[in-house]
């Protein structure tokens, strides 16, 4: 065997550090710990170490000693079964290895920097527009899905720009400034009361499912004693005609209780018809009227909304009432939803003209169309259908001068930097030359406007190498906590070149992280970090889990658990982030955020109402924490069956920060047994034959059995639901005998890579808080690659450890996390 002194000095030889700096103990460290197993004669993992580059600047330097620091850190090498060095011996080795990285890094990132350009995702486009335009109009769907990269689809890499996207663009910007002008003078706000008892819904109520189970009492009110027809909802017609004339912002209030309640209070659901938007769910207080409830949102031409019962059949059904009209005919009785009215107020305007059209046309006075001279042109819609209306337009005496003062603010605002006079030039040609073919104002000016939006400058998040500019830095944090381009406050801020300051960027963030529009931050975030997006990527099985449906007869999932799963998930975050809350209660925790309904499908103690509110868990309660919560473990299942696989390797991924590798080829797959005949344990163990297969799966296993007493919807179980193996379970759902069967009995205990022996999830997350500074890296990198749009490296381990040592004074506070990652040198540089 060769000498195993070849490692000792490749280590030594590229670094800063000279030989007579290394104390004994850590050449005798590699000596004895590594070169035995990775050098010329083993070449264990097709690894060796005694070939490693002495120079971190050859290629693939940095990745080959990248595994040598993970796999030290994560204490997987040496291997448990060898001889374990000591942990200051690790931490010296560790320590210079990742000061060594670090400088090579930021050495090699000096040309070009850490982060490359990037364009803006979707949904940056969208509310960029809408926060520079005042609107609300969706534009996500109108552009190409963006792709995802190391977990997030804002990350610079996977961002690419084709012609379709030019094109794509262009559709979204003419609608986004269409959206914005004004065609007529302001609208009145008005207030109207409907109700359904109107000869406009007879549509809904003269409907045969609807008519004799949905009836009209005195002064315009209507009682439910019946969901109605799934085709024959009851949207509001008449409010559809106010929105088709007058598209905008409204609050809509409705007055509504419980009949022959009997201490129940009913649920219903307001839901919008074009927009396909679900506005809440709220509580109907039994036998009166009390408080109406409201709620405000953009409606387009035409929208409406819904009022919908929510499992008023089932609860009839619980108190011995039909949901069918009695035979012989006679008016329904029993248990009701009733609704007294619906008022609608609006349109809701803040300023006239609203701020998207005065930042396109600011005080040009507006005419008729019919006004302009007889030679002026109108291409395209406009010209067809407003050339001669009384619709206005903006009318300039002098457009040229107009034109460029419009545009110097406008340029400014929506490149996110300050413009030079050659810019504004660029555009103003635009203008002069529509202008010259006898364009009227507006059109000229849309050509400008619809240019600027496609623009380089727009589209892009441009950023120099070194430390980001007050501007850059300013738009990296706005883009990191809002979604959106900065606000007046924020680039004033970075005009006065004061951001930079630790003081001035950390007064920002807190202003950011405390205003409601954060919660664009929390929302993406968590789709992406713990892939709340995939929520509706799987249905489950309705004959398996019936408890995740409102009907198992159509399929129709319980939208009210859906939103109350997503919820919790979200308000626990937010919870954690207003209070600067431990991110180790992000793994187990004594509360959460039920309501009714989630604390019923969770077998908790009752929760009164269907508002979200935080709620104490019982000390003997599995629950705690987001490993625990039903978004989490039903994104994490495939909908018929649960995967310890899939499970633990999204645990090793997004809370312990240390992925597996990717299967081998001829690794295979294990297909879900729904007849029962065998559990997943069994089907695993033809894995752990395979030496290849058995080293990655001791370490992936072990989170994904701990969580194995979580069905795919999320519930606790103690057996596998199965279809045709097992024993007959009595239990009905919706009136009916449930349809699956007992099978084998679940077993959540493991064994983690470490030894470490768990008999369920407590145990589990017991062992993963003894873990701390490795679940707060694993965040902070997760952050840090979110706020920049480029992934973390083993060269940032420094960085990383550094920010969570001083979140760790703060007893690991979320808030502080997030401060200290924008702080950092990842933050603000490019």
């Amino acid at each position: 065997m060769k000498s195993r002194f070849f490692f000792l000095a490749a280590l030594i030889g590229g670094c800063s550090l000279a030989a007579s700096e290394l104390t004994p103990a850590a050449r005798g460290f590699f000596q004895k710990h590594c070169a035995e197993c990775h050098d010329a004669d083993a070449e264990k993992g097709k690894f060796r170490v005694d070939t490693l580059p002495a120079d971190l600047d050859v290629s693939g330097a940095t990745e080959r000693w990248g595994k040598v620091v993970t796999r030290l850190e994560a204490g997987e090498m040496p291997p448990p079964k060898h001889e374990r060095p000591p942990a200051a011996d690790v931490d010296a080795v560790l320590g210079w290895a990742k000061t060594e990285l670090a400088a090579a890094a930021k050495k090699r990132r000096a040309a070009e920097g850490r982060v490359s350009i990037r364009r803006l995702n979707r949904l940056e486009y969208e509310n960029t527009l809408h926060d520079l335009l005042g609107i609300d109009t969706p534009l996500q769907e109108l552009l190409p899905e963006d792709e995802l990269a190391d977990g997030f689809d804002n990350a610079s890499k996977a961002l690419s720009i084709s012609p379709v996207h030019i094109q794509r663009y262009l559709d979204a910007a003419e609608l986004a400034l269409k959206a914005a002008i004004i065609r007529g003078p302001k609208p009145p706000t008005t207030t109207q009361r409907f109700s359904y008892d109107h000869k406009k819904e007879e549509g809904f109520m003269n409907h045969g499912n609807n008519k004799p189970m949905i009836r009209p009492r005195y002064d315009g009110e209507i009682m439910f004693f019946s969901e109605p027809h799934i085709e024959v909802p009851g949207q509001l017609i008449q409010f559809a005609d106010v929105t088709k004339a007058t598209p905008g912002h409204y609050k809509v209030r409705v007055s509504a209780y419980t009949f022959d309640a009997q201490d129940l209070s009913l649920t219903f659901a307001v839901r919008t018809t074009r927009s396909k938007q679900m506005l809440g769910y709220f509580d109907a207080p039994p036998d009166e009227a009390t408080e109406p409830i409201e709620v405000e949102h953009a409606f387009g031409a035409g929208d409406t909304i819904v009022v919908a019962p929510y499992r008023l059949n089932q609860a009839r059904g619980d108190r011995k009432f039909s949901q069918y009209p009695p035979k012989p005919w006679k008016e329904p009785e029993g248990l009701a939803l009733a609704i007294q009215w619906i008022e609608v107020e609006g349109p809701l305007l803040d300023t006239w003209p609203p701020i998207g059209h005065h930042r396109l046309f600011g005080d040009v006075p507006l005419k008729p169309f019919k006004e302009l001279p007889k030679d002026t042109l109108t291409p395209g819609e406009m010209g067809r259908l407003l050339r001669y209306s009384d619709k206005l337009t903006p009318v300039s005496e002098h457009p040229e001068a107009d034109a460029k003062k419009l545009l110097a603010d406008f340029l400014a605002r929506a490149f996110r930097h300050a413009v030079t006079e050659d810019d504004v030039a660029d555009y103003l040609k635009i203008v002069t030359a529509h202008l010259a073919r006898k364009e009227c104002f507006e059109t000229s000016m849309m050509a400008a406007y619809s240019a600027v939006l496609c623009s380089p400058d727009f589209l892009f998040l441009v950023e120099e190498p070194g430390a980001l500019n007050d501007r850059a830095l300013a738009c990296r944090l706005s883009y990191f906590l809002w979604r959106s381009a900065p606000d007046d406050q924020l680039r004033a801020a970075a005009d006065k070149g004061e951001l930079h300051r630790p003081e001035i960027l950390r007064r920002e963030t807190e202003r950011l992280l405390a205003a409601p529009r954060s919660k664009a931050f929390v929302a993406d975030f968590l789709n992406h970090w713990l892939h709340l997006r995939d929520i509706d990527a799987t249905t489950p099985d309705k004959l398996l889990f019936p408890e995740y449906f409102s009907s198992v007869y159509n399929g129709t999932i319980d939208g009210l658990l859906r939103e109350s799963v997503l919820a919790e998930t979200r308000m626990y975050f937010a919870d954690l982030l207003k209070s600067d809350g431990s991110l180790l209660q992000l793994i187990d925790s004594n509360f959460t955020y039920l309501n009714s309904r989630l604390a019923e499908f969770y077998g908790l103690p009752a929760v009164d109402g269907v508002a979200m509110r935080r709620s104490a868990l019982p000390p003997d309660s599995v629950r705690g924490g987001v490993l625990t919560q039903a978004s989490v473990l039903k994104v994490t299942s495939n909908g018929s069956r649960t995967s310890p696989v899939l499970r633990g390797a999204w645990v090793l991924d997004n809370i312990i920060g240390r992925p597996p590798p990717p299967p081998p080829p001829n690794a295979g797959s294990i297909e879900p047994d729904t007849r029962g005949a065998t559990n997943i344990r069994e089907q695993l163990n033809k894995h752990k034959n395979n030496e290849t297969c058995a080293a990655c799966h001791q370490k992936i296993d072990p989170p994904g059995f701990a969580l194995e007493c979580f069905d795919p919807v999320g519930q606790w179980r103690d057996f596998y639901r199965t279809t045709e193996v097992g024993t007959v379970v009595k239990k009905k759902y919706f009136e009916t005998e449930a349809k699956y069967k007992k099978g084998a009995a679940v077993d959540p205990s493991g064994q983690t890579s470490s030894g470490q022996a768990f008999s369920g999830p407590k145990e589990f997350k017991q062992l993963a808080l003894k873990q701390a500074d490795v679940v707060a890296r694993c965040l902070a990198a997760k952050l840090a690659t979110y706020a920049t749009g480029r992934r973390t490296e083993v060269s940032d381990f420094l960085a990383l450890d550094a920010i969570v040592a001083h979140a760790k004074k703060q007893h690991y506070g979320l808030r502080t996390l997030i401060h200290e990652v924008i702080q950092s040198e990842l933050f603000r540089t490019k």
